[in-house]
């Protein structure tokens, strides 16, 4: 069965809810509560991030983590990658030249070829797919910052 490890999940919830605050910034140990997230590996998961671009992590008594970059400019293939590494179907994807591991069966098998594609389809499909879209539920986030700030004018 293909699914998330942990750590991409966790990653995926954190970058949410992070693209969620806006500008805010928000303690791991908030993000943690909110999502019954394990905070040690939540505290991992997010110094990973941090190296890799995607948030920034403020010091202090009110320090804590905010997105780094606009949820629309980061894609679940790279979320995924920059905890996992690269995303690979089978071991020869991708191929041996690229970083993939070598098969024995390289030279008699059958089904080389179309899980090629279908790993080629996947990331593309996954390099599609923003934080925005995940945090906001399909809607843009600018979509969704426009109707927060409209009930907040309201109240």
């Amino acid at each position: 069965m293909l699914s998330l490890t942990k750590k991409a999940e966790y990653a995926l919830i954190a970058v949410c809810h992070l693209a969620r605050m806006g500008d805010k910034v928000v303690s791991a140990r908030d993000i943690g509560a909110s999502h019954a997230v394990p905070l040690p590996l939540l505290m991992n998961v997010l110094k990973t991030l941090g190296q890799s671009g995607f948030v920034r992590s403020v010091r202090g008594a009110r320090g804590g983590y905010a997105l780094a970059l606009p949820p629309e400019q980061i894609s679940l293939a790279e979320l995924i990658e920059a905890v996992e590494g690269p995303l690979r179907l089978v071991p020869c994807v991708p191929p041996r030249r690229e970083g993939g591991r070598h098969c024995e069966r390289v030279g008699s098998c059958t089904i080389r070829e179309p899980v090629h594609r279908v790993h080629d389809h996947l990331r593309r499909f996954l390099a599609g797919v923003t934080i925005a879209d995940v945090a906001f539920g399909g809607n843009s986030h600018k979509a969704a910052t426009a109707e927060k700030n409209k009930r907040v004018a309201v109240r």
